[in-house]
């Protein structure tokens, strides 16, 4: 369900498969609008991923006192009491232990300036006991000293008295004193009620931790949310913009596909960034500086794994990204082979076709198949390969920290806690496999989008755009030449064709003559290649649009019709609606009748497309909008192919009347509804053979001669 910048047509294909930094930029900035949501939305995440730590940090303790015999007081004192020592105790069991023992004394410890060495015992001249002794050096001010009896290992005969100066306790070390100091300790040292306390604790920690976590999704999602919705209206507006000839021979499915699709995945790929991608790193950064608070030694040979993690995302990213390319096309083929299929329903069904159009469909899907199962090959490839290379480090450390173990230089709880650690970080690190893959079919969503975005509108090749005044002389081809794109041939060469003012002009031809084309040039749907088109000797490439458009109505073979009611299809696009002025319209259309006919008259619902009502019925419809709009030129391309004889000699009898004042031209296959043109203009192979009334035309135009005479059926051919 994703993209780079590939269209259905291959023209549209990315060639550079690099990750595309500057449009993720530009897609982040839809956001700015919204930051200060997404900032507080961002500051709970970071908030959530430091209480995160500290619940895992919690473990430490917790094990400290169901596995260690000091306890939780005795063991924080004796942590404080050993960085201000600059030495290393034995655990001590307060219960049994009479003296301190000395593991380690560090060069720069004052005891080794004493030739105090390891494993001396040390008492307090006070006669208070180690615990107490421990406590007062935890808690002892800035500057404070303390003296000591110790005798060492080797002649525990001698005794020897010194006094030692403490070094101020370190931050971490005066956090680790208040934080025990929360947790209410007994005189017997109550080991269930210092764990009840601790259990609770972690609770409230975990709570609140979720509560910021949940303010911090739906605040980012609002913000993302809001900025998709930018991204989205900036899309259909820039969309409605660009010339016609960006969307010729290019399928609709694949512009649909842009709007639903690929916002879907940089969505997806924007909440990622503003979740995943800040809460997870900030979880494992957290993490990991409590497992090297633990032992930083065991945690630096831990994170080898790191680029050999890099090495896999940036592999399966460029497979992910590729597959996503192809199945966005994908999409794209079976939204246009549904809307086909749905659209000519009735021809499916009378050439009973259903099951053509169902292997068909199954095709595309087998393609999407084929490629959504690639993706989920490689998204399920990425996290037991990075879950399998933590295990075997983490195998490695177990063996590690166990031989430590054994040896006394590390605790059982410090070797529990620590294994702990460093297997809950590597969660974070198996989701950020999810980030990089979704960032990068996010990528390719926004490649897609942005190549719609950059795409030039229709604009004027001047800065300053002139607004059009009424037509008052008249419309001039000069020398007009036109190709579509990727034609082989013009469909219209050395077009010249002066419309007068108030005039009624007809252009008759054979089917592929340049008709269409040539009146789609005045509204500007196309730019002539070579020549010009003069609006009262203005070129209308100087033009305002808006003013040049506002001043013309099209009806077309292929009616429009809206979902909505009547009326609202009548005063499409007015800035000032009148309903009185819409049934008027439809009157002179010959649509009233009809419309009073059905349910809700002008009220009713009409459906998508305007499915309820049959061709002709969606022709006069078209027309009367015209006829509301009531601008001074009107341009009629076969509007009256679809409508029943009836109803025809009744349009014409209002077009005629209609016609009087404005500037008209009619492309049509019926004589009866070009005889009351002023003139009629006859096209062959993109040029202009003949002009004249239809008297002249009949008399020295051997094509319009012929066209006529194929008239009898009532088709002009």
């Amino acid at each position: 369900m994703n993209p780079n910048l590939l269209s259905a047509d291959a023209h549209d294909v990315s060639k550079n498969d690099k990750f595309r930094f500057g449009n993720m930029r530009r897609v982040v900035g839809f956001a700015w609008p919204y930051r200060k949501t997404l900032t507080i939305g961002l500051l709970a995440t970071l908030v959530f991923a430091s209480v995160h730590t500290v619940s895992i940090g919690a473990a430490f303790p917790i094990f400290s006192v169901l596995l260690e015999s000091e306890g939780l007081d005795v063991w924080a004192n004796r942590t404080i009491a050993e960085q201000r020592m600059e030495t290393k105790f034995e655990p001590l069991d307060p219960d049994k232990d009479t003296k301190l023992l000395l593991r380690k004394v560090s060069k720069k410890s004052n005891l080794a300036n004493r030739e105090v060495k390891a494993l001396a015992e040390i008492t307090d001249p006070k006669g208070r006991s180690p615990a107490e002794l421990l406590r007062w050096i935890a808690s002892a001010p800035p500057g404070s000293t303390v003296k000591i009896d110790f005798q060492n290992a080797k002649n525990m005969a001698a005794s020897e008295r010194i006094e030692v100066a403490l070094h101020d306790a370190e931050f971490s070390m005066k956090m680790l004193r208040w934080g025990s100091s929360l947790i209410p300790q007994n005189a017997q040292g109550d080991k269930l009620a210092t764990l009840t306390a601790l259990l609770v604790a972690l609770v409230v920690t975990v709570l609140v931790g979720n509560i910021f976590r949940y303010m911090g999704e739906v605040l980012i999602a609002r913000s993302v949310l809001r900025a998709m919705m930018d991204l989205r209206s900036q899309l259909y507006e820039h969309t409605l913009c660009l010339p016609m000839s960006f969307f010729a021979g290019r399928p609709t499915a694949d512009l649909v596909t842009r709007f639903v699709q690929d916002i879907q995945e940089i969505q997806r790929g924007m909440l990622t960034l503003f979740g995943k991608f800040v809460r997870e790193p900030m979880r494992a950064i957290f993490i990991l500086a409590w497992a090297f608070a633990l032992d930083w030694r065991i945690t630096l040979a831990m994170c080898v794994v790191v680029p050999c993690a890099i090495v896999i995302f940036l592999v399966i990213g460029r497979s992910v990204k590729k597959a996503n390319k192809s199945l966005l096309q994908a999409y794209g083929h079976m939204i246009g082979t549904l809307t086909t299929s749905l659209q000519s329903l009735r021809v499916v069904k009378a050439y009973t076709a259903e099951s053509h159009e169902q292997k068909r469909l199954q095709a595309v899907d087998w393609r999407m198949f084929n490629q959504q199962l690639k993706l989920a090959k490689l998204q399920a490839f990425v996290s037991p390969l990075i879950e399998t290379l933590a295990v075997v480090a983490g195998s490695f450390a177990t063996v590690w920290l166990a031989s430590r173990v054994l040896t006394h230089e590390l605790t059982v709880a410090k070797f529990i806690s620590l294994g702990f650690t460093l297997s809950v970080l590597f969660d974070p690190l198996r989701k950020l496999t999810d980030v990089y893959v979704r960032l990068k079919r996010s990528t390719a969503g926004a490649e897609r989008i942005f190549q719609v975005l950059d795409q030039p509108i229709e604009s004027n090749p001047d800065a300053g755009d002139q607004a059009l005044p009424e037509l008052t002389k008249s419309i001039e081809f000069k020398d007009v030449w036109y190709t579509y794109p990727n034609a082989e041939r013009p469909a219209l060469q050395n077009v010249s064709l002066s419309i007068k003012q108030g005039e009624t002009v007809a252009i008759v031809g054979p089917n592929g003559c340049g008709k269409t084309t040539l009146v789609s040039l005045l509204p500007r749907f196309f730019d002539p290649d070579r020549g010009e088109i003069l609006f009262d000797e203005a070129d209308i490439r100087s033009a305002d649009l808006r003013s040049l458009r506002r001043q013309i109505s099209v009806v077309s073979q292929d009616a429009v019709v809206f979902a909505g009611t009547p009326t609202e299809n009548i005063m499409y696009g007015s800035d000032a609606p009148d309903p009185a002025l819409a049934e008027d319209a439809a009157k002179r259309a010959s649509a009233d009748e009809f419309i009073r006919g059905i349910p809700q008259g002008y009220s009713a619902d009409l459906g998508e497309r305007g499915t309820t009502l049959s061709g002709g019925q969606r022709q006069r419809l078209a027309i009367a909008r015209a006829v509301f709009r009531n601008a001074p030129i009107l341009i009629f391309d076969e509007a009256t192919s679809q409508i029943d004889s009836e109803s025809e000699l009744k349009i014409q009898t209002a077009l005629q009347e209609f016609a009087k004042g404005h500037t008209t031209i009619i492309i049509a296959h019926r004589l009866s509804t070009i005889q009351f043109a002023d003139r009629i203009v006859v096209m062959q192979a993109g040029r202009v053979l003949d002009t004249g009334s239809h008297a002249e035309l009949i008399e020295r135009c051997s094509l319009y001669r012929t066209l006529c005479e194929t008239q009898f059926g009532g088709e002009l051919r």
